[in-house]
This record gives structure tokens, sequence and C-alpha cells, in this order.
């Protein structure tokens, strides 16, 4: 899979992932993610937004297209400004 920064994707398998901290936090079909940076070739470092896991990062293997998803980010902002 190939994603933009900016991008939000969506998980449709469920999976848990460990926390910093210890413990796991369980991802579930339908939650989102935005993809914060290119790592590496094929690792990507995202922020899920939605479920037991909001506000955590995670890097995972996914390849990133360095074109910004510019509409993605400008809905995000238009969206905060609007609260």
């Amino acid at each position: 899979m190939k994603a933009k920064l900016g991008e939000q994707i969506r998980f449709n398998k469920p999976h848990t992932i460990p926390l910093a901290k210890g413990g796991t936090a369980k991802i579930v079909p339908g939650d989102i993610a935005r993809v914060m940076k290119k790592v590496d070739e094929n690792t990507a470092e995202i922020m899920y937004l939605t479920g037991e896991a909001k506000g955590l990062s995670q890097k995972i293997l996914l390849q990133v297209d360095t074109n910004i998803d510019a509409d993605s980010i400008v809905k995000k902002i238009m969206s905060d400004l609007n609260k």
C-alpha cells in the first residue's frame, strides 16, 4: 500500500498494538489514522485519530509518497477553525 503525507487511512482488520507504558490497545475495523511522516522507503509513522489508540503513534510498513495530501490537511485545518 502507498499513501501520501497527511492522508487518512482506515483499518479493515482487527489487531492490537503494544503501548510504551505497557499493555496493548485494540485497533478495530473502521479505526482511522493519519500518515504523519516517512521514516524510510518502506516505513511510515502514523497517528491514530479514533478508537482505543486515539492520539498514539506507531511506525508501520507503508510506502509513503512524499507529495502532501493538501486536500486532507486543508479540511482538517478548516474543521479545527470552525470549532
